[in-house]
């Protein structure tokens, strides 16, 4: 059991910054992360097991779009920053946290990668350490895989460590806030893993919120997530219910904005994608089916966004139709791949089953996208890398599924035959929107 005398060294060495960190999972809520934590002065590792990314990390390069190499060679330029792929070649640390992914596999998050970093973690450690966890998963997952992992071997709760959840909270593109001005939650395993957290989170983040558990900091997570999920999915089904009704969904919704309280704007568009509202609510559904229940809007909500980009390439048969053109053979352009505006990130991008499903109709398909990299899609055969007029009046049909500010979108409006605006970037021109 930690006595009191080594509580308050460890309290007192983080006051310090005197504590070793250690960022395992180095993406999109690693990499920013451990440059929060060296901003704050402490000496952070950050440890994956890409090779690659680690190599470029060394060269001062970067993977990430939200993070340019000129912030990596600052963070590398503190001398509080080292990168490495292999966790046995590290002295031990004081705070370990994990940010690996769990990716959805067969309707259930997939824990491979969590489990090997609390595995290697606990093989490395001394004692006493601190374990923050913010990989996400189903409410559960920290007490029962991660505390199991870690206790295995000894006799006691919190005997030689303290176990903390906290979420990731990391909105790429947005520059209003940071991993350092996010408001913070966590929740801890025990009154002296409570304490130790406070201590740190109070260095790293502007404001701090504590949860009663484990279990209500990693349901605040998906909870977040779900219900983005859902109004996202009202949102499609209004931009139906309108077109029935011969009305504007944007109108409709931009009007209900306007009430100062009790409402905010959802609104429709191609699908759902990133790395969170695509699947967090998959943890929750999962762990509920574990237990023989259920959650029938969620669930609907689900299936409605997952149905989204097929109602989207409906819609584009049923304009080719109008025009006696069979989908087959129609030449057709897709503008932006990206999962949300002003970003390149592909993971989940409705855009991506939107192409799948027009090449496996026949379309003579091309996308356009200057954001994507060009080693980056596996579909570049379809790719377009230069917007031209030429090449917009030869389509049968633009499709518009990411609105980049970079896009020349008057070249789009002026020389487009017909467009299919999922982003109402067009909202006030008529004559060839659909």
């Amino acid at each position: 059991m930690i006595s009191d005398k080594q509580l308050n060294q460890f309290i007192n060495q983080l006051q310090e910054k005197q504590s070793r960190i250690m960022v395992v999972g180095l993406g999109y809520t690693g990499l920013p992360l451990a440059e929060c934590i060296a901003k704050a002065g402490f000496k952070v590792i950050g440890y994956d097991t890409n090779i690659s990314k680690v190599s470029m990390l060394v060269r001062g390069e970067s993977y990430l779009e939200t993070i340019s190499a000129d912030r990596v060679q600052e963070l590398l330029d503190t001398g509080r920053f080292t990168v490495t792929s292999d966790i046995s070649c590290q002295d031990p640390c004081d705070v370990y946290w994990v940010c690996v992914p769990t990716p959805l596999l067969n309707g259930a998050p997939a824990l491979d990668s969590f489990c090997a970093a609390i595995t290697s973690i606990k093989t490395i450690a001394t004692k006493p350490f601190l374990v923050v966890i913010s990989s996400t998963s189903f409410p559960g997952t920290t007490r029962t895989i991660g505390l199991s992992i870690l206790e295995k071997e000894t006799q006691e709760h919190g005997a030689d460590f303290f176990l903390v959840f906290s979420p990731e909270r990391e909105d790429p593109g947005n520059s209003t806030f940071t991993t350092k001005t996010l408001p913070r939650v966590f929740g801890a395993l025990d009154n002296e893993s409570s304490k130790v957290a406070m201590v740190l989170f109070n260095q790293l983040f502007d404001e701090v919120h504590q949860a009663s558990s484990i279990e209500a900091a990693e349901a605040s997570k998906l909870v977040e997530n779900v219900y983005r999920a859902v109004n996202i999915a009202l949102a499609n089904e209004w931009d139906e219910i309108c077109k029935g009704l011969n009305l504007d969904v944007w109108e409709i919704i931009e009007l209900a904005a306007t009430k100062p309280f009790g409402f905010q704007a959802f609104y429709p568009g191609p699908g759902v994608g990133g790395h969170c509202i695509p699947v967090d609510p998959y943890y929750l559904l999962s762990k509920l089916k574990s237990v023989g229940a259920n959650a029938g809007l969620i669930n609907l909500a689900c299936d409605l966004n997952k149905k989204r980009p097929q109602m989207i390439v409906r819609k584009i048969e049923s304009f080719l139709e109008s025009r006696s053109k069979a989908i087959k053979g129609s030449n057709l352009l897709l503008i932006g791949l990206g999962y949300k505006k002003n970003i390149s990130d592909l993971r989940e991008s409705p855009a991506i089953e939107i192409l799948d499903l027009l090449i496996n109709l026949g379309c003579n398909l091309k996308w356009y996208d200057p954001l994507v990299a060009s080693n980056h899609s596996q579909r570049d055969a379809q790719r377009e890398l230069d917007l031209s007029p030429q090449l917009l009046k030869n389509q049968d049909l633009c499709v518009i599924l990411a609105d980049h500010d970079l896009i020349d979108w008057d070249m789009v409006l002026n020389y487009s035959s017909f467009i299919l605006d999922t982003k109402n970037k067009f909202a006030n021109c008529h004559s060839s929107i659909i």
